[in-house]
């Protein structure tokens, strides 16, 4: 069909509060659970506040399987042998926890739990222009997120991101057939997040929300979402990276990642596209490959948004007042760079560890990249080459 309209998606149940993850047993009996397929990495398998799950589900007496092959960058590979284990372990409800890459494990592991095939069969080209237009065609198991960082929303949003082994890319999978059912939000899973993640993390969260704001399909939920996540992300991210045990800047962060998680329901935008090139040739974590490419792509968005640029600059505390509207959007650019820096992320690339040679492949692969579909302006290779080259010059 041709798809009309705008789709916001979300969790049936959102549960934030300090503490909720002592009831995730609870939740997993209400969704009728036998056996849970309890995916989380190794680092965080091993924290106190795991701890806090496990014994929830012994309470219970709910039996489980946990999976701890996630990495960093989910595979497709990965991806698949969860799922077998997960079939042969008989299990009937997935629980995510970690941060964006496990959650996204999780959901993954979910749609070949309940379609036929590999992972690969399920990657979109076209999740921008039509969200239902998804080859997953059945549900995933009843499933349960709990984010450990505060900063990919994946625990309220509909896809996931995988890397495909055989051609070298990340591609997007999921749609409205996988969502989860349950969303834990609990600040105190966050508190051991070191600085540099909370950074990386929270960084990624405000160019969700960002890139929302501005997104060539934006709706007015997103709107909603996304402003009141670009200011509280703002004022409370420093807080969190100064101070892991401030608890009030992790709520907030945890709420504003929550935020921007909604917002996303818009897709993503040039920054991502082009940061994950830099991931997939260069090996650089999500966070830091936007702080590098937020800069240049901001300002060669501005022209096409200059209300909205304006609106994002004084969310972040910028003071437009006696400035020419282009004079005042341009102030976007300039405190996503400012900020980025502030928290302790490098924005620009070096030729001695990033090839430039690369930067004309990179620039093919982020125009077919579907998430440009949604950026204000859609750049030519030429012009996606020179934004490669800015992010060299740390303009």
């Amino acid at each position: 069909m041709s798809f009309k309209g705008s789709l916001f998606m979300g969790p049936e149940r959102v549960i934030f509060g300090c503490g909720v993850v002592s009831d995730t047993g609870f939740y997993v009996e209400q969704l009728g659970g036998k056996k849970v397929f309890l995916v989380a990495g190794k680092t965080t398998s091993r924290l106190n506040e795991f701890k806090t799950i496990e014994a929830s589900l012994k309470k219970k007496n709910i039996d489980y399987y946990l999976y701890t092959e996630s990495d960093v960058n989910p595979t497709d590979k990965q991806i698949d042998n969860g799922c077998r284990i997960y079939k042969a372990e008989k299990c009937d409800v997935i629980i995510g926890v970690g941060g964006g890459s496990n959650l996204d494990t999780a959901k993954s592991i979910g749609i070949i739990a309940t379609n036929p095939g590999s992972i690969r069969d399920y990657f979109t080209t076209n999740y921008v222009t039509d969200p239902y237009d998804t080859l997953n065609k059945n549900a995933i198991p009843p499933t349960i997120l709990i984010p450990t960082t505060a900063g990919t929303g994946s625990e309220v949003g509909a896809w996931t991101v995988v890397t495909n082994t055989e051609e070298n890319y990340k591609g997007f999978c999921g749609g409205w057939m996988c969502l989860p059912k349950i969303a834990l939000l609990d600040p105190e899973m966050t508190v051991s997040m070191p600085s540099k993640l909370t950074a990386s993390t929270g960084y990624d969260a405000l160019i969700h929300a960002l890139e929302a704001y501005y997104h060539r399909y934006k709706m007015p939920q997103t709107d909603m979402f996304a402003l009141s996540a670009v200011k509280r992300i703002f004022n409370y991210l420093g807080r969190a990276v100064a101070n892991g045990n401030d608890m009030e800047a992790r709520e907030q962060m945890l709420l504003g990642a929550m935020e921007a998680g909604y917002a996303m329901n818009t897709g993503c935008g040039l920054i991502h596209s082009s940061g994950l090139q830099l991931t997939s040739n260069f090996g650089l974590s999500h966070g830091e490959t936007l702080a590098i490419m937020a800069g240049p792509v901001v300002r060669y968005n501005t022209m096409a948004c200059v209300e909205r640029m304006i609106d994002i600059a004084e969310a972040m505390g910028e003071n437009t007042r006696g400035l020419g509207k282009l004079e005042a959007a341009y102030q976007a650019a300039d405190i996503m760079k400012k900020f980025a820096r502030a928290i302790g992320l490098a924005t620009s690339l070096n030729k001695v560890d990033h090839d430039p040679k690369m930067i004309p492949t990179m620039a093919k692969m982020a125009q077919e990249n579907d998430n440009t579909l949604g950026n204000p302006r859609i750049p030519t290779q030429e012009e996606l080459e020179e934004l490669y080259r800015q992010a060299y010059c740390d303009l």
